[in-house]
């Protein structure tokens, strides 16, 4: 029966993307990418904490997300917050370890739901926030709403990056 019961564990391990880390929940997978002309290698993980969805009767979880093409090094961080944002950019705010907010515009593509940095310089100083945290908040406030806060676990967030990375080489 253990035998069975670590041969399931395995194989969910490489069905949920082959890259898992249990630790914190990030996991590296291929997807597809219409603005990158094919596929993408993305470093995800789903907020620990639900926010309201936009009639305000669900719950939805937002997806922080770091993103790259093959062959290419160049890292793009996007959040999927699953509700309408905004139709135009709008600033992000990242808090690490309980420290004080760091805010950077970001850009919303046309879903409206989902916000994306506007380059690799600002990419580079969410990860390096990241690198050196345990604990991330996000906050954006939806147009005219209140804000929203979603919550990720970085625990193993650098050997999920240097996976990432390594595939993007």
């Amino acid at each position: 029966m253990r035998n069975a019961s670590a041969l399931a564990a395995a194989l969910l391990s490489f069905v949920w993307g082959g890259a898992s880390n249990a630790a914190g929940n990030w996991h590296v997978e291929t997807i597809e990418d219409a603005s990158a002309s094919g596929s993408a290698i993305a470093l995800m993980q789903e907020s620990a904490k639900t926010i309201k969805g936009e009639s305000g009767t669900s719950d939805v979880r937002p997806v922080i997300e770091l993103r790259c093409v093959p062959g290419n090094a160049a890292i793009t961080a996007r959040i999927d917050w699953q509700r309408f944002i905004s139709s135009f950019s709008t600033e992000v705010g990242f808090k690490v370890d309980g420290g004080r907010f760091m805010w950077l515009k970001w850009k919303v593509d046309q879903s409206e739901r989902v916000t994306i940095s506007p380059s690799a310089e600002d990419s580079q100083k969410l990860i390096d926030a990241l690198s050196a945290g345990s604990e991330l908040l996000v906050e954006v406030s939806p147009y005219s709403q209140a804000p929203e806060t979603a919550s990720f676990d970085l625990s193993g967030f650098s050997d999920s990056l240097a996976s990432l990375m390594s595939k993007c080489q």
